[in-house]
């Protein structure tokens, strides 16, 4: 047994560049007056905020667009966590004006080119883990985390399976209605309600101001009757892709267990696309067991949800693992992994 994220400084998170720096919470900054370009290129410390959440609030109080905002991964919630993001057309004066609990925004530099998803070399993490023993650290099974899924409601995978399955009118009705017991009480009640009738003219009246999401694609439907493509159009570009992401991380992580299970050799698997070439059986085991196909990620309703697919490795070793303090009931651990890979696995994986 073990436990980790009782509070956020528990569970740091400080991205690495692609030349191969670490962005730290605690580190200083200074910025280059010498510096042209459109876009404003930040750190963004936060603390217990998720980012989708965060970057929303960000264009909020520039009086902008979230997709103004560029940034190159997730970071979890649940943490305190350091990271680059890009600000469309902000000028560095209006973003030091910027108060946000929890937020710290630190102005780098302009420059012509937006940080992109994906444009990092990975993640270190330094972990309080609350544990009497841990295993070896070793390669571990590449799993993508819980927090791919949702970690209060895992319905991006849910929500993906029907975009891929071209029922959007299901896709929205799973991530607005679906109920999950971890949500606050209103917030289950709003969607119970919802789910009675899916009035959604009604639903803006009583659905929480806090589901901003939900409630932009809520006024979309009580405009637009019926057009839940649109719905799911008005979300931000980050999120809309998130779910077909999520259904092929699920999809992967079925397949990573039964080469497991089947004791095979392999060194990768597939993130499943419409250009997929299938190489071994328990690939086309998977797609039967889900009853989906390759085809089907080239999605004809909503063309900008298709995907490729792609490779990823089955097994991970963190690099420069260090035990940096153990007492009786716990560990402070420092390690660092590529993009894509997930601490929580990691964490799983030497104390489960």
């Amino acid at each position: 047994m073990y436990e980790i994220k009782r509070i956020a400084e528990d569970f740091i998170v400080e991205e690495i560049m692609p030349n191969g720096e670490t962005i730290g919470v605690n580190d200083e900054f200074s910025f280059d007056e010498k510096s042209r370009g459109n876009e404003l290129v930040c750190v963004l410390v936060k603390r217990n905020w998720d980012t989708h959440l965060a970057i929303r609030e960000i264009a909020n109080r520039l009086h902008g667009s979230p997709k103004r905002v560029g940034f190159a991964g997730m970071k979890d919630k649940a943490a305190l966590t350091a990271q680059r993001i890009s600000i469309s057309g902000a000028k560095k004066e209006d973003v030091e004006r910027i108060l946000i609990k929890d937020i710290k925004l630190i102005p780098l530099y302009y420059s012509s080119e937006r940080v992109k998803l994906g444009d990092l070399n990975g993640n270190s993490f330094t972990i309080k883990v609350y544990a009497k023993k841990m295993k070896k650290a070793a390669r571990v099974p590449n799993y993508f985390g819980e927090q791919r899924f949702g970690t209060t409601r895992p319905i991006t995978h849910l929500v993906g399976r029907e975009i891929i399955r071209e029922n959007p009118e299901r896709a929205v009705k799973i991530y607005l209605a679906k109920v999950f017991k971890g949500e606050k009480d209103e917030t289950k009640e709003a969607r119970k309600r919802l789910a009675k009738g899916y009035d959604f003219k009604k639903a803006l009246d009583y659905f929480p101001r806090h589901l901003k999401f939900e409630r932009t694609m809520i006024a979309h439907l009580a405009e637009y009757p019926g057009d839940y493509i649109g719905a799911l159009r008005v979300l931000p570009k980050f999120l809309k892709l998130m779910f077909v992401h999520a259904y092929q991380s699920y999809l992967f992580n079925k397949y990573l267990d039964k080469v497991i299970n089947k004791k095979k050799k392999y060194e990768d698997g597939p993130l499943f696309g419409y250009d997929t070439k299938l190489t071994t059986k328990e690939e086309q085991e998977i797609l039967d067991d889900e009853g989906v196909s390759l085809s089907e990620f080239l999605v004809d309703c909503m063309p900008e949800m298709s995907s490729p697919g792609m490779k990823r490795a089955l097994f991970i070793e963190p690099k420069d693992f260090k035990v940096l303090e153990h007492k009786k009931d716990y560990y402070m651990l420092r390690f660092s992994l590529p993009k894509g890979a997930y601490a929580t696995t990691v964490i799983e994986h030497l104390f489960s």
